[in-house]
């Protein structure tokens, strides 16, 4: 009898660690997705149906002014005034069954942090996105994604994969011309495309010629282009 108390015991102590573990495994796997980054601290504004007034007052003026004058020139983005941006844009963005709230950015002289809640309910979590864009040679712009976070576990296969999906979704739903900026911003984003960084103010082509990074801003040269630059 003795023997065989001994042996059930033992029985229900080696399931027990079997079970054990698991339980601890994912106990783990919980407090890393639930780690909440130190810096991530999005700004908060009163009235976000109002345009920023960095952009009105600050950026949009002094781009608009430089593209006047058909020279180069150049233009500091702050992480400050961008960040006030983000908390005055449309908010939450919709991807599958997550939704991304509360944005923020945050430039260091090495790369170009992204960071938002992630809310796939009942449980809200912290994702970041590392960026490193790099402008070639050849004039051509590529973002490339160093790592994509959930919390503290690295995801950047997989939200690669999502972001995949919803892109495609989004080019079908809007009929989107995909060889538009925002399309191949996207592109490079996902697949290492590099792409002309080239946009329109007031009917002026402008070129990102260079790009520094810094601590808290981003510093960017614009050059004018012609349309005969870009015709084939």
């Amino acid at each position: 009898m003795k023997k065989d108390s001994a042996k059930t015991k033992k029985t229900v102590l080696k399931k027990c660690r079997w079970l054990v573990i698991p339980i601890a495994l994912l106990t783990l796997a919980f407090i890393l997705i639930s780690h909440r980054p130190g810096r991530y601290n999005p700004v908060k504004v009163v009235d976000n149906n109002q345009v920023s007034p960095y952009l009105t007052h600050q950026l949009m003026p002094a781009v608009y002014n430089g593209a006047q004058r058909g020279e180069p020139f150049e233009v500091a983005v702050t992480q400050e005034g961008l960040n006030d941006a983000i908390a005055r844009s449309p908010q939450p963005i919709r991807l599958h069954n997550i939704t991304l709230s509360d944005a923020q950015v945050i430039f260091t002289p090495d790369q170009i942090i992204l960071m938002a809640t992630a809310r796939a309910q009942p449980v809200d979590f912290v994702i970041t996105a590392e960026l490193n864009p790099i402008i070639d040679q050849h004039g051509l712009l590529n973002i490339h994604v160093n790592r994509v976070a959930l919390g503290a576990i690295k995801i950047t296969g997989l939200a690669k994969w999502i972001a995949a999906s919803a892109y495609s979704n989004w080019l079908s739903s809007t009929g989107t011309d995909p060889n538009n900026l925002a399309a191949r911003v996207c592109q490079s984003l996902l697949n290492d495309e590099p792409f002309e960084p080239v946009f329109e103010v007031s009917g002026k082509r402008l070129q990102v010629e260079q790009m520094q990074l810094a601590r808290e801003m981003v510093k960017l040269r614009l050059i004018p282009v012609s349309d005969q630059s870009h015709q084939p």
